[in-house]
């Protein structure tokens, strides 16, 4: 099966950057907010407190892929990220595609993607099918033609345990974030 059976995309669009905020309005879910290689990426996150399109914007769970990146290494080139609970809302932004699901997909469903997405497998799918030199760029169609593996048990049991995993980075993160405040 591949992922485009499962999702269809959402391309973000651009922001008047004069409007950038430290606390009002949906968080800015562009290149900055995803982790080299997948995963949200906590730190400085910036808000936009102007006008956004109700189809750009996210809220926990969701997931976003980033189909460029500005770097020969191609670290975050497909990248995947998901909004953690702390984030409210967020807005995608130029650079960002937001991945909705077909047929109401489960949490379940939306996990074995996310992880699909970060495997080291899919990371070199991406880096195999950018085109450009110091602005590469993953196609639509190209992301859209990932394989998915099928589902087996033992998937499902690697995808639970990472689940816990990410959870209790969720959680240490949070407290180291308390201690240092």
């Amino acid at each position: 099966m591949k992922l485009r059976d499962v999702v269809t995309l959402v391309r973000g669009n651009t922001y008047k950057s004069s409007l950038i905020s430290e606390n009002n309005g949906p968080v800015l879910l562009g290149l900055g907010s995803i982790e080299r290689d997948g995963g949200f990426r906590h730190g400085s996150l910036k808000r936009y407190p102007g006008p956004s399109d109700q189809r750009i914007l996210l809220h926990p769970g969701d997931l976003y892929v980033s189909l460029k990146d500005l770097t020969q290494s191609c670290n975050l080139l497909g990248a995947v990220a998901r909004v953690p609970e702390e984030v409210t809302e967020g807005r995608l932004t130029q650079d960002t595609v937001k991945l909705e699901f077909i047929n109401g997909a489960t949490d379940c469903d939306k996990a074995y993607v996310y992880w699909s997405l970060r495997s080291p497998q899919y990371r070199n799918y991406c880096k195999s099918m950018g085109t450009g030199t110091t602005n590469v760029s993953l196609s639509r169609d190209d992301f859209l033609n990932w394989g998915l593996p099928e589902e087996s048990q033992a998937n499902n049991l690697i995808i639970d345990l990472l689940e816990l995993i990410e959870d209790q980075i969720s959680v240490n993160s949070r407290i180291n974030g308390y201690l240092a405040a």
